[in-house]
């Protein structure tokens, strides 16, 4: 009995010191004369509002071409209406946690900032207030936008994508509320996320003043990232692929001009391993009016790849030629010898000395072409 007495008297005590202590912060910011629909510093110009962010994620949605981001919106500004005495409360700063009542949040005056082109409404998560003695208060919000950006897929995926992040307030126009990037940088990125195969290559933060509706002004707060594909990614999942079937190709130039089957098969096998490599690449990819590099890459494979297997049978098809007075290859000879063969030459005829002479014409041509290709190509998009 006695320990449930004693229980009830302890959980009265801190019941009572908690309405203490809130009615001492109601009293120190003096709440009860304060309209929180009075922005700071009316009649006296803009309310002047430094904006800092933390990126901690960075999503990029290649098919629906939109940045999804996740971090910290720091606001700070003056309110000489909620400064205090320091030493008469003996505390110089009062803070107000999400998981706190938000009754004396619901109080203040609070910016209105918000994503000017977001897609979906701004997610907020947890936030944090706190209201320093000499009136600078601080506002600490969670936030998850998803806005659009355009990417660059002309150059897809060799090039960076800027996109832009604008912020500005809902109601309040450039006289009356003034918000400034602040902090150096004023946005860190240092060790955010970012979708798999993407880097951040820059963030810039910028403000400007731009014309509204009813030609009213509001200030701007831009923030333009640049998000980049990492090259190692492109290489390992598109070039390299692309580059082993051409190669693989090239191969049926040193088969005999007899095994026309085995030439055949290795070409449409390349053709069709390129073709599905193709596919592949543009699955997550919007479609676009240029022609993106990628396109550019895979299609000039694609063409060296049925180039060799037309070449196949032409070769076939002139190794076939008979002539008068010419007797036809032995059918004894390897069909499968990945040499040039030069002993036939002078014993055939002359469609299979022709089809000796462009297939010898190929084994230098062919890689030839390709390195000129790529020489020209990483050039132009790099």
């Amino acid at each position: 009995m006695a320990n449930t007495v004693f229980l009830w008297l302890a959980v009265l005590t801190w019941a009572g010191v908690a309405g203490g202590l809130k009615l001492r912060v109601q009293e120190a910011l003096n709440l009860d004369e304060y309209d929180r629909d009075i922005r700071p510093n009316q009649g006296s110009g803009p309310t002047k509002v430094n904006v800092s962010m933390a990126i901690h994620s960075l999503i990029v949605d290649e098919s629906r071409q939109m940045l999804e981001l996740s971090g910290d919106l720091l606001q700070e500004w003056y309110d000489k209406s909620l400064t205090f005495s320091s030493d008469s409360y003996k505390i110089s700063s009062i803070q107000v946690p999400a998981t706190s009542g938000s009754m004396i949040k619901e109080s203040v005056w609070l910016p209105d900032l918000h994503a000017a082109q977001q897609v979906y409404p701004t997610k907020t998560g947890a936030d944090f207030l706190r209201v320093h003695a000499n009136g600078l208060i601080s506002w600490t919000q969670k936030i998850h936008v998803y806005f659009p950006c355009r990417l660059n897929l002309k150059s897809y995926p060799l090039r960076s994508h800027p996109c832009t992040l604008r912020l500005d307030s809902v109601g309040y126009l450039s006289e009356e509320m003034e918000p400034e990037w602040n902090g150096e940088p004023p946005v860190p990125y240092q060790g955010a996320v970012v979708s798999h195969g993407y880097t951040i290559a820059k963030v810039d933060a910028t403000s400007k003043t731009h014309l509204t509706s009813g030609h009213k002004t509001k200030r701007q707060l831009q923030l333009l990232v640049e998000v980049a594909p990492r090259s190692g990614w492109a290489v390992k999942h598109t070039v390299i692929p692309m580059v082993s079937t051409v190669t693989t190709a090239y191969l049926a130039f040193f088969i005999n001009i007899r095994g026309v089957c085995a030439r055949v098969i290795i070409c449409m096998l390349s053709l069709v391993t390129a073709a599905i490599f193709h596919e592949s690449t543009y699955r997550k990819v919007p479609p676009a009016h240029d022609t993106m590099a990628i396109e550019v890459f895979t299609g000039t494979c694609l063409a060296f790849i049925f180039v060799a297997a037309v070449e196949s049978v032409v070769v076939d098809v002139l190794g076939h030629f008979p002539t008068k007075g010419r007797q036809p290859l032995s059918p004894n000879r390897n069909s499968f010898a990945l040499e040039p063969d030069f002993a036939d030459d002078h014993a055939s005829s002359r469609g299979q000395v022709a089809a000796l002479w462009l297939d010898r014409c190929f084994r230098v041509l062919y890689p030839a072409g390709f390195l000129a290709f790529n020489a020209v190509y990483w050039v132009v998009y790099n």
